[in-house]
């Protein structure tokens, strides 16, 4: 039995939003969306053991899926699927967190001032196509053993992001629009991290790896303890700057 429950969540009058997303074993599909609501779309669950949940407390909207064990056991032969527009009407928060879930999110151009990432395991694909109209103060991604793409970084117009990892696989790209000096603060362990960067954005690395390997390309040079491409050399600004601590793991940087 398959049961389709549309969402339809509206911005609140209130100022200081934040959306929260909260699944476990699920698709999750993510798109920006130009309509009036916050949240619209639809979730399917194929095995009606994991009904959906969405709750709303003053200035926080939470969606979750509620899993009844005895129900869950043999039920999830077929993950259920969220389809989520997410709006622009205000800007808010947005903290996503994931079980063994599988994941396309398109977030570009969503109006964002904070974003928090965390997922246990499954492969999680990040984009943003568009350039985020707010400051998003604070950028956190953890992962346990989930593959974490991120694709044009320089978008999400962060101040500052941190990525922490155990047994997990990160692909950064930080193509687009950097509109302002940003910090990335890497600390994993056992995790493979591969950072690309246009030769045209000023970059700065400084890595240091216990038992692990740093892989840095051509156009790279030591300069202060750091490595510094053209771009940072020549005095070009934004400046995007990278501090990586790698444990029994790899962290490689290139530029196109």
């Amino acid at each position: 039995m398959t049961t389709l429950t549309e969402i339809n969540v509206p911005f609140p009058e209130a100022e200081g939003l934040q959306l929260r997303l909260a699944v476990g074993a699920c698709r999750l599909r993510i798109v920006p969306d130009d309509g009036s609501a916050w949240v619209a779309g639809t979730y399917e669950d194929t095995s009606t053991a994991a009904p959906l949940r969405i709750s709303q407390e003053g200035n926080t909207v939470r969606i979750s899926q509620e899993f009844s064990i005895p129900s869950t056991l043999g039920g999830l032969n077929k993950p259920p699927t969220f389809h989520l527009k997410l709006g622009k009407g205000k800007p808010y928060l947005l903290t996503i967190e994931g079980g063994a879930s599988e994941s396309e999110m398109d977030l570009g151009g969503l109006p964002l001032r904070g974003l928090a990432v965390k997922f246990g395991a499954g492969k999680q694909e990040f984009n943003f196509s568009r350039p985020n109209p707010e400051v998003m103060h604070e950028f956190t991604i953890s992962a346990g053993a989930a593959g974490i793409e991120m694709d044009n970084l320089a978008n999400a117009n962060f101040d500052r992001m941190v990525l922490e990892g155990g047994a997990a696989s990160f692909e950064l790209d930080f193509d687009g629009e950097l509109r302002r000096d940003a910090a990335v603060k890497i600390n994993t362990g056992m995790a493979s991290v591969e950072v690309e960067v246009p030769r045209t954005t000023a970059t700065r690395l400084s890595a240091e790896a216990t038992l692990g390997s740093v892989d840095v390309g051509d156009g790279f040079m030591k300069k202060e303890g750091a490595f510094w491409n053209e771009a940072a050399m020549a005095g070009k600004t934004p400046t995007l700057t990278v501090t990586a601590q790698v444990v029994m793991g790899a962290i490689q940087l290139e530029q196109k």
